[in-house]
């Protein structure tokens, strides 16, 4: 049962981290395709914080399970 709570504070983190950078650079001044080039790698990044911590992590559980 840890891991999967392990999981779900994983995905709070990514999506408050995701939240707070968006809102933070709201706030910089900046050209929009500046902003949408960083919005996107922030979106990268979050989504690789899911992926390596959460979807891979899983992914193993259930193939561990399934031997």
């Amino acid at each position: 049962m840890e891991p999967f709570i392990q999981m779900i504070i994983w995905l709070l983190i990514a999506g408050f981290a995701l939240w707070a950078l968006r809102q933070l650079v709201a706030l910089i001044p900046m050209e929009p395709l500046i902003a949408q080039l960083v919005n996107i790698l922030i979106i990268i990044i979050v989504v690789a914080i899911v992926l390596f911590k959460v979807i891979i992590p899983l992914l193993h559980m259930l193939g561990a399970q399934l031997h």
